[in-house]
């Protein structure tokens, strides 16, 4: 009997466990209170569970108090269970019970509680309770000691706090999963906190300073170093923000140094890796910039004096205008999860905070885009990197951490670009964006000139400089690939282009002499050379003086080679838009492909188009609205009166652009598509004059007439599909390989509609009603000449009629919108990457 008039009792039968009860002594007599005690021992009453001196072990798995005919809330708890950090710091972290403040209805604290950490998925209780307060004590929950905790006393309590530190060696995102009751009947289970990351510890300790360490196992092999690697650039581009050195590393996975950054599982800050080889560090920088300066370094270095294979982490500071990094004395915001250091490759995993401050400035990787800078090196100074020897590069533009993408590295290549040197390349301002498929520059240096030129997927590349914009009479350079040469793979040679008719390149019969092949390679596909030409050239007895001519500059790569010269411009082929001297910085851009472009539009528009419904008109709707006339004339023959001089003009049109833009005829590659294009537009162009000359209705000849005229029109339109369909193939049209598939939706609808109305035809044959000619060689009542008594209602089922023509008209119009789109747009591609970055810099 405690001295405050209470009863303290602990009950113990064989049917209950032991329980804890408190009664009033005021309100019962003695007598009572020994049957009081009896009854509620052999009943194996529970009055005031959660009030003990906490849960037992028993309960570490499903967590739930033993209180008898009770049951968890359902509710949301109004305790809270929160840690003190997003992740462990040296393995520990604190996490808090909390009580809300004069909650509604409820006592203001909680009388019990018991807490463990958990993995996701997992009931089994990890890690260790540290430090607890003296109302609280820990538990052991099998097979482990001390990984869970619980009250000491059944007193109310507004807050706990408690200390738990992460197993050696483990390393992922726990919980903190408590159960906390409120009084006897109220109870919450399974309330968690936000998840914790549980930053690998090798190692117990640390230097001073704060610098992270961890030490390569004992056990370590290439094999490791290599799955770390590749594990490193899985996801770059989708769910990491991936720097590598050289450039197109990471496409092939071969980089000399490497880093990736992406966002931390667990929700707060971002996890890096980063690889070098052949290295004793490697780090990288956030800048506002791509140089040196003012920025904000994780290195992570293999120092010289330590045996183990070990690797060691810092914070640094580019200081500003000097290009030189100093480390920081904080050694905060940042922790080494894993380091490993064998044969000269240098790996580490590192966890950033979102926001660190460093020398007064802040860096909020959340909010504030940077450009990232990679560097690596063999040599180390005293409390600072060297020389970055190994790997220096930058990320072309800012982004934010969390916007993951490839981050490519600026090309050299581009570097004075039309400042110091003139460049041209293809397509389009790929200059600008220091990113073309082929490109070509010009430096002058005194008495000689220095090309450079760099195609990707290419075996070949080439530089003509012409008097127009069309090959023939040109002196070219040519850079080429060639494995089986014993000299070295990259060759350069000067050829001339032949003019027509026997149009072509040639090698042979020119010298060689006044061109050095300086520099070249080929990597991944991508061809390069550098080399210097004499300031006045002869070829094929034409002088060519770089210093005093004006010269239309022709670029050219593909993919093939033929015995004594360049094969088919497969890859690129593009010419200036002006005429300049070389010697002009900045003074060549592509020629406008302004009247290329319309004339793939206006035969989209033309045959997708018009002749798609002027043809449906004339087969299917004579017998269509023939209450009603236009200008005298049946509704169907108005239409398609109208359509087809829509396509008669429209391909003239296009037929008379595309010869003004070529200049002449084509070469091999692109003749069949000029075949057919040549004869659909002849087709084309008799048809209006064979309707002029058509016999009268009736006549000898009408039948012969409309044979030739359904021929004639149906044999165009076939022809111009087709010449369609190999457009795509052409490399200067720049057209995506997926637009086949679009052409061949349009042709299985466009074959759909005409089955549907051909058999609505038969049908309406069958009714008995005015019959629908779905054929037009037969003869039928003109629609200049006075309507017969039987046309003058609709054919059976004019009303299906009507609606497949919506149908086809909403189709067809779509169909042809989005080819042309796709035609005056290309490449598609890039226009579409283009426009998604202008929405982005909004």
């Amino acid at each position: 009997v405690g001295g405050g008039g209470v009863l303290y009792l602990d009950c113990e039968c064989a049917c209950v466990t032991t329980e804890t009860v408190l009664l009033p002594l005021d309100s019962i007599s003695e007598m009572q209170r020994w049957t009081v005690v009896w009854c509620l021992c052999l009943a194996g009453a529970r009055l005031a569970g959660g009030f003990s001196g906490g849960a037992p072990s028993s309960t570490c798995e499903d967590m739930v108090p033993k209180h008898r005919n009770t049951a968890a809330q359902n509710s949301q708890s109004m305790y809270t269970v929160a840690s003190s950090h997003p992740h462990t710091q040296d393995g520990k972290v604190r996490v808090m019970i909390s009580a809300p403040e004069g909650a509604a209805g409820a006592a203001p604290g909680f009388a019990g509680f018991l807490v463990e950490a958990r993995s996701p998925q997992e009931t089994a209780a990890l890690g260790t309770f540290t430090s607890v307060p003296e109302e609280a004590q820990t538990i052991d929950c099998a097979p482990g000691q001390s990984n869970a905790a619980t009250h000491r006393s059944g007193l109310l309590k507004q807050a706990v706090e408690l200390e738990w530190e992460a197993p050696p060696d483990w390393e992922g995102d726990i919980n903190f999963v408590a159960t906390v009751v409120s009084n006897y009947t109220t109870y919450w289970v399974g309330v968690k906190s936000e998840p914790v990351r549980v930053i690998r510890r090798q190692v117990e300790g640390g230097p001073p300073g704060g610098i992270s360490t961890t030490k390569a196992p004992a056990t370590v092999t290439v094999e490791d170093i290599l799955s770390s690697e590749m594990q490193l650039y899985a996801g770059c581009g989708s769910s990491k923000s991936c720097v590598g050195s050289p450039l197109g590393c990471i496409e092939t996975k071969s980089c000399d140094a490497v880093v990736a950054v992406t966002s931390s599982s667990s929700g707060g800050g971002y996890t890096i890796d980063m690889v070098g080889k052949q290295v004793k560090y490697v780090a990288v920088g956030f800048s506002d910039d791509t140089v040196m300066g003012s920025d904000h370094v994780i290195e992570c270095v293999h120092e010289d004096n330590d045996a183990e294979n070990g690797v060691k982490a810092y914070r640094s500071w580019n200081l500003p205008g000097t290009k030189s990094n100093r480390r920081e004395e904080r050694q905060s915001g940042f922790s080494l999860m894993r380091g490993v250091y064998l044969d000269g490759t240098v790996y580490c995993r590192v966890h950033h905070e979102a926001v660190v401050t460093v020398q007064d400035k802040t860096f909020n990787l959340d909010k504030t885009p940077y450009n990232l800078l990679l560097a690596a090196g063999s040599e180390l100074k005293a409390n600072s990197v060297g020389f970055h020897n190994k790997a220096y590069v930058s990320s072309a533009d800012k982004q934010l951490m969390s916007d993951f993408r490839v981050i490519t590295p600026p090309d050299p290549f581009y570097d004075g670009c039309n400042e110091v040197k003139t460049c041209f390349g293809a397509p389009g301002d790929c200059v600008a964006s220091r990113d073309c498929l082929a490109v070509a520059s010009v430096l002058t240096q005194g008495l000689r000139y220095q090309f450079e030129m760099k195609a990707k997927a290419a075996g070949y590349v080439a530089l003509g400089l012409s008097d127009d914009r069309f090959m023939g009479s040109d002196s070219v350079v040519e850079c080429v690939h060639d494995p089986s040469s014993v000299s070295g793979p990259i060759k350069a040679y000067m050829s001339w282009n032949v003019p027509l008719p026997n149009k072509g390149n040639i090698r042979k019969s020119v010298a060689q002499e006044g061109m050095t092949l300086l520099n070249g390679s080929y990597t991944d596909g991508t061809i390069y050379c550098r080399l210097s030409r004499d300031l006045v050239t002869t070829v094929e007895g034409t002088t060519f003086n770089l210093a005093q001519d004006q010269y239309y500059l022709l670029l050219a790569a593909g993919s093939s080679l033929k015995s004594e010269s360049v094969g088919f411009h497969d890859v690129i082929y593009v010419a200036s838009g002006q005429k300049a001297a070389l010697t002009d910085v900045g003074g060549f851009t592509e020629a406008s492909r302004l009247l290329l472009k319309l004339h793939g539009a206006l035969m989209v528009a033309a045959w997708i188009g018009a002749a798609s419904l002027g043809i449906v008109m004339a087969r299917y709707y004579r017998q269509t609205w023939v209450t009603s006339s236009f200008c005298g004339k049946d509704i169907w023959f108005a239409w398609h009166r109208f359509l087809m001089l829509m396509v008669w003009l429209l391909t003239l049109t296009g037929a008379v652009l595309i010869v003004v833009e070529v200049g002449g005829w084509v070469s091999e590659a692109s003749l069949v598509h000029a075949l057919l294009g040549s004869a659909t537009t002849l087709l084309c162009f008799i048809q209006p004059f064979m309707a002029l000359i058509r016999p009268h209705p009736g006549a000898s000849g009408r039948q012969l007439f409309n044979w030739a005229h359904w021929f004639v029109g149906n044999t165009a339109h076939i022809l111009a599909i087709v010449t369609i369909f190999l457009a795509v193939q052409l490399n200067k049209a720049e057209l995506p390989q997926w637009m086949d598939w679009v052409l061949v939706g349009y042709v299985a609808f466009y074959v759909i509609v005409h089955l549907i109305l051909s058999m609505c035809g038969c049908v309406s044959e069958r009714a008995g009603s005015k019959r629908i000619n779905t054929f037009p060689m037969k003869d039928m009542n003109s629609g200049r000449v006075p309507l017969s008594m039987d046309r003058k209602q609709d054919a059976p089922h004019a009303g299906l009629r009507k609606c497949l023509l919506v149908i086809l008209v909403l189709g067809v119009v779509a169909i042809a919108t989005f080819l042309i789109l796709l035609v005056v747009f290309a490449p598609f591609e890039r226009s579409w990457a283009q426009f998604q970055e202008s929405l982005k810099s909004m």
